[in-house]
């Protein structure tokens, strides 16, 4: 199988017919409407795919933009940090008594929600974040919010150190080049297809939704597998009682 590249990829110039799918490979999927599985990278194991280990299925993890990571990621998580300010705002502005139980005041809210006329848009995706109805918060909604409970939208710096440096993100080599604005592979997110969903020759690709489009290149495709056995590996430990820095201090006491 001859070879070219890009930085970080590896683009094959013609596929032998002995050809077959390699962990790494970079999958498109034409016509997904979902962004988390419109492209991806094979994560499961050579040996298996050599072996058929693997059931018929191959699992990915998906590859998106910043929007997208944006959009459905840490926009999101910053409005639950603050929570409390947009709960006070939603219920202000739709006039819900907050000494209400919290069932009955969210089905007062849901009501106000597809009642109320000429609701704004900050309005709207306040009390659908509130009402629990918003699976993402798209860039323009977050910046109405800020804007109505008065808080600052988060800066670019703070959400740039937030993606290099969390455990379940790994920023690709850029895929410009290969007509892709995608590049940030967010493993929490793994998904499988069938293999026989995957065209690895043009001839294949009428009748298979994927397409391999390149491959991952070393060292990123050793580091992308490393993460995902971090992050579903990973063991968390309950919060106890710490006393080592008593026992610090404790122990410069007596010297």
């Amino acid at each position: 199988m001859a070879e070219s590249s890009i930085a970080g990829w590896v683009l094959d110039e013609f596929v032998a017919p002995t050809a077959t799918l390699t962990q790494g490979d970079l999958i498109k999927f034409e016509g997904a409407e979902d962004p988390l599985r419109q492209v991806g990278i094979v994560v499961t194991a050579d040996c298996d795919l050599e072996r058929k280990k693997h059931a018929r299925l191959v699992t990915l993890i998906p590859v998106v933009s910043v929007t997208v990571l944006l959009e459905k990621y840490l926009l999101p998580e910053d409005c639950e940090k603050k929570r409390d300010q947009i709960e006070a705002y939603v219920l202000k502005a739709f006039e819900v008594d907050r000494e209400q139980e919290a069932a009955l005041r969210n089905a007062v809210l849901k009501e106000k929600l597809t009642t109320t006329p000429e609701l704004t848009e900050a309005q709207i995706v306040a009390g659908k974040f509130v009402a629990d109805q918003l699976d993402e918060i798209s860039i323009s909604e977050y910046k109405a919010l800020m804007e109505a409970i008065q808080n600052s939208v988060k800066k670019a710096d703070a959400l740039s150190k937030q993606i290099l440096s969390r455990g379940d993100l790994l920023i690709l080599p850029n895929l410009k080049e290969l007509g892709l604005n995608d590049d940030i592979a967010w493993v929490r997110h793994i998904w499988q297809v069938p293999i026989s969903d995957i065209a690895i020759r043009t001839s294949e690709l009428s009748s298979r939704s994927g397409e391999r489009i390149a491959r991952l290149d070393s060292p990123f495709r050793y580091r992308l597998t490393q993460l995902l056995a971090q992050v579903f590996s990973d063991i968390g430990l309950p919060d106890i009682p710490n006393s080592v820095e008593n026992r610090i201090k404790e122990a410069f006491r007596h010297v």
